[in-house]
């Protein structure tokens, strides 16, 4: 461990106790946020119509950050043990969101994690008919090129109103298909449990309320526009931590990539309770197991780290890194990859 590259960093993270996770604290969180979604879900019943969508944003923010606090426990940030992490991802991911643990686990923790803006490993920057690199762009039909070139950056934020949906159904397909592909076990307990809580979702969102008296078309209208502005937080929150970061095809040190991949977001209290942790898209990546609570002492040590090494730390504000996340977004057309070494400095892509 001495000779590890995040040897002397972690050494200094655990001397300021920054690596021990705030069980109690963290499920404080999850309840309480619980408890004003479903309050704020309760006003929606009684207010007429009107008053209804102009509260739905807050609702949809609210539940937002309560989806992300089950991101904390699939990455077991939440808690110290892996049953309270497991408990807290199970209730928020697939009873709450109707989001799969086990697709989320694969597609973030393992494939985006490990190689973040990597061309053709990371899941992130491959979503059709979207493109982030000048070299997948070039592999595309002349209809996607089109696409590419001249809507992308323009299309992006409208389509992301059916990213909550599609995360949904894609961890439908996954569970669905996952006992047929696996070579070892096909049944776990954390499938039946995914399963079983997803199964449980639709019930308690769609069937319950028609069964007390509220309308098919309300029902189904709610859940699809409150889940489509989640989608758009979500993809706020995440896009903004590495669209406009360089995107790579080769290199040689995982840790420089983990930070110069991504940025970290500048955002008061307030914003920062929101993001749950991803405001410090840097030191989770670094650090994904560390919790969302002692990110922000951690930031300095790490921010000292990369600059030692003389990679960049960057960092903007959010309305910058919205805008530059979509301007990133026109360009990635004509974006090259880049291979990430030490023999040469790594260009930032907005610059070039």
């Amino acid at each position: 461990m001495a000779e590890h590259p995040l040897a002397d960093l972690r050494k200094k993270l655990k001397e300021a106790n920054l690596l021990d996770k705030p069980t109690m604290k963290s499920w404080i969180k999850a309840i309480l946020l619980l408890v004003v979604v479903c309050s704020l879900y309760s006003a929606h019943i009684y207010l007429p119509l009107k008053f209804g969508l102009m509260l739905i944003p807050i609702t949809a923010l609210f539940s937002t950050t309560l989806a992300m606090t089950g991101h904390e426990g699939v990455h077991s940030s939440a808690c110290q043990s892996k049953v309270g992490n497991t408990s807290l991802a199970a209730i928020i991911f697939p009873l709450f969101a109707g989001f799969s643990m086990e697709y989320w686990r694969e597609k973030h923790n393992v494939k985006h994690h490990a190689h973040p803006n990597v061309v053709n490993v990371d899941p992130d920057i491959h979503s059709w008919p979207f493109t982030f690199s000048q070299e997948e762009y070039k592999t595309s039909g002349t209809v996607r090129k089109f696409f590419q070139r001249h809507l992308q950056g323009w299309t992006f934020w409208p389509i992301s109103l059916l990213v909550g949906h599609l995360m949904r159904f894609d961890g439908l397909k996954y569970i669905a298909t996952k006992p047929f592909k696996s070579k070892k076990k096909r049944i776990t307990k954390i499938w039946l449990l995914d399963t079983s809580l997803i199964l449980v979702h639709f019930s308690l969102w769609l069937v319950l309320p028609i069964l007390l008296g509220i309308s098919w078309q309300v029902t189904f209208g709610f859940y699809a526009l409150l889940w489509g502005l989640v989608g758009t937080f979500l993809t706020a929150i995440f896009i903004v931590g590495h669209a406009g970061r360089p995107i790579i095809t080769e290199y040689d040190q995982n840790w420089r990539l983990q930070i110069e991949t991504a940025r970290r977001i500048k955002l008061g209290p307030i914003g920062s309770f929101f993001f749950v942790g991803l405001d410090y898209q840097i030191e989770h990546h670094l650090l994904p197991a560390m919790s969302h609570f002692n990110l922000p002492k951690a930031a300095p040590l790490v921010k000292e780290y990369a600059e030692e090494r003389g990679w960049k730390y960057e960092e903007l504000g959010l309305f910058r890194a919205l805008w530059q996340s979509t301007i990133a977004l026109h360009r990635a057309w004509k974006t090259p990859s880049l291979v990430l070494d030490e023999k040469g400095e790594l260009n930032d892509p907005l610059e070039a």
